[in-house]
């Protein structure tokens, strides 16, 4: 019996439900038989599936999610050839939900940050999963629908989830991959996307919140030396920029399954709670910064949908630090595996288990006044009458220093008066007018400062910082309005070292302040650099930009012309303006240039753009612009 003969008796028994709609047909090139979808209800989705035993019903496999057109659509079934025969059923599909698509950030193997929601100038995103041994075929098959559709706003992002940051990128380096290798290391967005196999594409529009197709690039299919391909992938995105619907919206990918680790339902009480304890508490806690307090089971339950979204997006905890550079002590970040069995609970429904609840028995402690203990001496500005609107230009404000000697510090801690307020305070210790001058209102450095996301620290151990007798501190302060006339006494606390320390700690800068970045620019990059005179050790970095500051990295380039990224913070924050200490300190010869290349979005999609449609230059207020790569070092 010819192959197109068992074919056609296996479709009859399994074609009740649409048999006018489903009808074999023959390849009329190469002869491959196989099956032609035709819609009888244009605004029906069907599920088409297979089994080989109609013995056993309750056994079929679900092949594919089709729209067919009125006009057909021609499909084979790649596992037939290999079979003795074959039974189809076709039937309407379940209705699938539409959700909002999940915004998601990773970066790619150049360092660069990749966000969903913030590249304006693509609306449909093809993700390819893969992994290293599959890479060179992904990219090959992809590149010429890469060229294809890239006029049509078509982004294609391909999608590591197993593979070291470092194999990811040597392999991208080996085969000259240009497009973005995205690496999914806590396998996030594979698990959201169902991407589950290597060469696995999902289309997402992000115009409509749909899911396009979800399947293989294609399908080849032999019999007797005749080779037919189906496009699936391509078929899909044809139809869309056309603007028709798309007939396949899923087909079940035959390739190698990707080695995902298994999750099950991690526990609460034992994986959960403890996680939430070490990483979370310490800001989600009644009277911290946090909006919300994780005192129980019930509270983190009722904001689960909220965890996913911000951590999927990359924006909590809130570390910036790309983990492929550097290693810091105040590392705020979940691992890989952290970050799956949270997602993973989450996914689950967030179950409570049995047992106690620990964070209801562990309540956190009130936070301190004074998170380092009570300073030696407090010293406070004036107290500060604020506006209910408007701009408000900074303020210098002299406080005596009262300790008649020289004394080191371990720690100086700058407390807001009024958080609502204080956009930041940076604090200078100037005897005279020429140390004042010297410091350029903070490009220069500063002695003790305040900015959003800071947390107190002592300096580095055996590092501290000079106060000199007779001298003045000049706080530098910045307010935002917040609607309500109010005031401010911001102070700061000084805590004495019990002996001199072996380095004297100096805040230095690199910066710019000649930069113009246009209207509507989606990465303006600007660079500066500082050289360091002498043997230092760096201790620490921290990076300064407004609200268009979207990327930094700091670079040293040393005297024998070798270069090393300190870190890199591709996806920066205004909100949170983390000083990253080294989990050692880091020895920079004399002559050094440390270089900081910054990139500013003010485009549409930065969604704390001011004006997307105004020049931007240097300037102190938040709707100006900043670039500065502050450097915490050390003489040797």
């Amino acid at each position: 019996m010819s192959l197109f003969r068992r074919l056609l008796l296996a479709l009859l028994p399994g074609a009740s439900v649409w048999a006018q709609s489903l009808s074999p047909a023959v390849d009329p090139i190469c002869g491959l038989p196989g099956f032609r979808l035709t819609a009888r209800f244009p605004d029906e989705v069907y599920e088409l599936r297979a089994g080989d035993d109609l013995g056993a019903p309750g056994v079929w496999e679900t092949l594919m999610r089709i729209a067919p057109p009125p006009e057909g659509q021609l499909w084979f079934d790649p596992d037939a050839p290999a079979r003795g025969h074959r039974f189809y059923r076709a039937q309407p599909a379940p209705e699938v939900p539409q959700l909002p698509l999940e915004n998601f950030a990773l970066i790619d193997q150049h360092g660069v940050r990749h966000e969903l929601f913030r590249e304006g100038d693509a609306s449909v995103f093809v993700l390819v999963f893969t992994d290293n041994p599959a890479l060179a075929f992904t990219w090959t098959a992809i590149k010429p629908l890469q060229k294809s559709y890239e006029s049509h706003g078509v982004r294609f992002w391909l999608v590591n989830p197993v593979d070291s940051r470092e194999s990811l990128v040597a392999t991208c380096a080996a085969l000259g991959v240009e497009t973005p290798v995205l690496h999914d290391r806590a396998q996030l967005v594979s698990r959201t996307f169902g991407g589950q196999a290597v060469m696995q594409a999902v289309v997402l529009d992000r115009n409509t919140s749909e899911i396009l197709y979800r399947g293989p690039i294609s399908d080849r299919s032999t019999v007797q030396g005749r080779t037919v391909e189906q496009a699936y992938l391509n078929d899909a995105l044809n139809r869309h920029t056309r603007g028709t619907p798309v007939v396949v919206q899923e087909m079940r990918t035959r390739t190698r399954e990707l080695a995902l680790p298994v999750l099950g339902t991690p526990d609460y009480a034992r994986d959960i709670a403890p996680l939430l304890q070490a990483r979370c508490v310490n800001c989600h806690r009644p009277g911290d910064i946090a909006t919300w307090s994780m005192t129980n089971h019930a509270a983190v339950a009722a904001q689960a949908t909220a965890i996913r979204r911000s951590v999927l997006g990359g924006h909590m905890p809130p570390w910036h630090a790309d983990p492929a550079f550097g290693r810091f002590a105040n590392d705020a970040s979940l691992s890989p595996e952290e970050t799956a069995r949270l997602i993973a609970w989450i996914d689950a429904g967030a179950p409570l288990g049995t047992g106690l609840d620990p964070l209801a028995a562990n309540q956190p402690p009130t936070p301190e006044h004074w998170p380092l203990g009570t300073p030696d001496l407090i010293l406070r500005i004036p107290n500060q009458s604020l506006p209910a609107h408007g701009e408000i230009p900074y303020r210098y404000l002299l406080v005596k220093n009262p300790v008649p000697t020289n004394v080191w510090l371990r720690a100086a801690t700058v407390r807001p008066g009024n958080r609502e307020v204080v956009h930041h305070s940076l604090v200078f210790s100037a005897s005279n007018a020429a140390d004042f001058l010297q410091v350029m209102g903070g490009l220069g450095g500063f002695f003790a400062g305040y900015v959003p996301g800071s947390d107190p620290v002592e300096f580095p151990a055996g590092t501290g910082k000079l106060l000199k007798a007779g001298s003045y501190l000049v706080f530098q302060m910045h307010y935002t309005p917040n609607g309500r006339a109010t005031t401010d006494r911001t102070e700061i606390g000084l805590y004495f070292a019990a002996q001199p320390p072996q380095r004297e700690l100096v805040t230095t800068a690199a910066y710019d302040t000649e930069f113009s970045i246009p209207p509507g620019a989606r990465d303006h990059e600007v660079t500066a650099e500082t050289v360091v005179p002498q043997d230092s050790l760096l201790y620490e970095m921290s990076p300064h930009m407004h609200y268009r500051g979207a990327r930094m990295r700091f670079e040293a380039l040393y005297p024998d012309g070798t270069a090393e990224t300190l870190i890199n913070i591709p996806g920066y924050e205004f909100a949170w303006q983390t000083l990253f200490r080294l989990a050692e300190p880091k020895r920079i010869p004399a002559g050094t240039r440390i270089r900081i290349t910054g990139g500013f979005d003010n485009s549409t999609d930065n969604p704390w753009n001011p004006d997307p449609l105004r020049t931007v230059l240097f300037g102190e207020q938040t709707s100006d612009e900043m670039l500065i790569g502050y450097l915490n070092l050390a003489a040797e």
